[in-house]
């Protein structure tokens, strides 16, 4: 048996891995266990794995700005 799969991944071209891995200004993150919350306040390229109380942080929605 081997241990690669039988069906090859999707090919991704630069740009789709560059949009899949920017880490965005104003994104937020919530900790479901304790309520601790995470703004992104600087941007860049890579995999941001954030943690709190053992546990993955979610992706939570931005709010709407009020008028």
């Amino acid at each position: 048996m081997s241990e690669f799969p039988e069906t090859p991944p999707p090919e991704w071209n630069l740009g789709e891995w560059e949009q899949a891995l920017t880490i965005h200004v104003g994104e937020a993150y919530v900790c479901r266990k304790c309520g601790n919350a995470v703004i992104v306040t600087r941007g860049g390229v890579g995999v941001m794995d954030l943690a709190c109380c053992g546990k993955p942080m979610e992706k939570i929605a931005p709010c709407e700005p009020q008028e």
